[in-house]
């Protein structure tokens, strides 16, 4: 029987057995790694690029590699176009102006005994460029625009200059209806200065080209005072900016002539400038000199009552 088994022994060949798990054993197969050191060691696999769709451009890489500039916040950007000042409306003789600086300027016109027309006409003074001057004064064959500080931009400027001195000037109400030849800029009534008030002229000086000028105002019309300031470009065309407020101050807010002012002339600036008007009515309130409101009574539109309007 012994025999037999181990020449059975000797016949089968021993096959290779997992060994055993064992305190002291060693494992002659590789261990599986851990899942947390394995994650580690094994290399990311490349992220796959998506493809483009169809009929999309894929953007070039010059100009990926440009650094964009921060955006700034909505608060911080400039607003594409700030909304224009308005005027308070105010009714004076029959009309109904824009502003009470217009206002007291017809005031102190029919104070100084000097007819107006207030907004006669619309006229082109440029390809792009549309004007509507305050006011007209026949005897003086004198055009008048009335400017606050505020309202003085960069299209008001260009209109003024192009008026007189433009391609295309605006012309004098009277036959035979010639080339204006002046503007009077007028801004806001000072009763406090001393001297005579002084204001800014605006004449032709050459083609395409306005001589700004000081000028003082009464019963005789604009008298000018010197020799032009300065001359500049009158093209019909707006400018890029608004004048600076220095510049606004040398057109809108000129010093005083010095010399003795007339009562007369006076007293009318001096009550233009501290009429006060009724919030309700809009008109010019009662509680204003007795004598100057009658005086103001006896004329309309701009002219004396009777007399053509």
């Amino acid at each position: 029987m012994s025999d037999r088994r181990n020449a059975r022994a000797r016949a089968t060949p021993k096959s290779a057995s997992t060994p055993r798990a064992g305190r002291g054993s060693k494992a002659t197969s590789a261990k599986a790694p851990r899942a947390g050191k394995s994650r580690a060691a094994q290399p990311k696999p490349a992220a796959r690029k998506a493809k483009p769709a169809a009929g999309f451009t894929a953007t070039p890489p010059s100009a990926t590699s440009r650094k964009a500039s921060p955006r700034k916040p909505a608060a911080a950007r400039r607003p594409s176009r700030a909304p224009k000042p308005r005027g308070l409306e105010v009714l004076y003789s029959g009309k109904l102006f824009r502003s009470r600086l217009e206002a007291r300027w017809a005031i102190l016109f029919d104070q100084l005994g000097i007819d107006w027309d207030y907004e006669p006409c619309h006229y082109r003074v440029g390809a792009d460029l549309w004007y509507l001057p305050d006011f007209y004064l026949p005897g003086h064959r004198l055009w008048v625009e009335v400017k606050g500080a505020t309202f003085l931009d960069a299209e008001s400027m260009a209109k003024c200059l192009a008026a007189v001195a433009g391609p295309t000037p605006i012309s004098q109400r009277e036959a035979p209806h010639d080339p204006a030849d002046r503007l009077l800029l007028v801004s806001a009534i000072d009763r406090d200065r001393l001297g005579r008030p002084v204001h800014t002229m605006i004449t032709p000086d050459a083609p395409g080209r306005a001589a700004l000028m000081y000028a003082t105002f009464g019963p005789e019309g604009a008298i000018p005072v010197g020799e032009p300031f300065d001359v500049v470009p009158a093209t019909g065309i707006k400018a890029t900016r608004r004048p600076s407020p220095a510049r606004t101050a040398v057109l809108l807010d000129p010093a005083p002539a010095p010399g003795t002012v007339p009562s007369e002339l006076a007293s009318a600036y001096r009550f233009a400038a501290t009429v006060t008007f009724d919030e309700t009515t809009r008109q010019v309130s009662s509680r204003n000199d007795p004598a100057i409101l009658t005086r103001l009574a006896r004329r309309r539109a701009g002219r004396p009552l009777g007399a053509a309007a």
